[in-house]
């Protein structure tokens, strides 16, 4: 297990899965990417390409943002970093697969039951539908 993926929002559980998967990272000699899926707001075709585009651009540097706190966090950690925008669950899933990575480790706010059903959770969805192995860290 060389190479590991670790998907971050920028949250207290997601900082907590980055440092476990740098942590396992070292022990089995590996390497850690961070993942950040920035949600895409929905383009609603009144707005000019150039809107969109700067749209983009505004979700990209709250990605940004959200993995710079977390590389902070890691104090040092090696790690590579990717940025991108989309279906959270749905995109982490297809980097795992297109990149080869042998685990994907997320982090779980611990919700409740009903909060899952009615919120749904990246990290329950990623399970179902992840063709690569998932830790949750909780």
């Amino acid at each position: 297990m060389k190479k590991l993926m670790a998907a971050v929002d920028g949250s207290i559980p997601s900082v907590h899965a980055a440092k476990h998967a740098v942590a396992l990272a070292r022990q089995l000699g590996g390497e850690v990417t961070l993942i950040h899926v920035e949600p895409y707001e929905q383009w609603s075709g009144e707005e000019s390409l150039p809107e969109a585009a700067r749209h983009r651009q505004a979700e990209l540097a709250r990605g940004q943002q959200v993995l710079d706190g977390v590389v902070s966090a890691l104090e040092g950690a090696p790690v590579r970093t990717l940025n991108l925008v989309g279906s959270p669950a749905e995109v982490i899933a297809d980097t795992a697969m297109d990149g080869e990575f042998d685990l994907v480790v997320v982090g779980n706010k611990g919700r409740g039951a009903v909060s899952r059903v009615l919120l749904g959770s990246v990290a329950d969805r990623l399970v179902h539908i992840s063709p690569r192995p998932v830790m949750v860290v909780r």
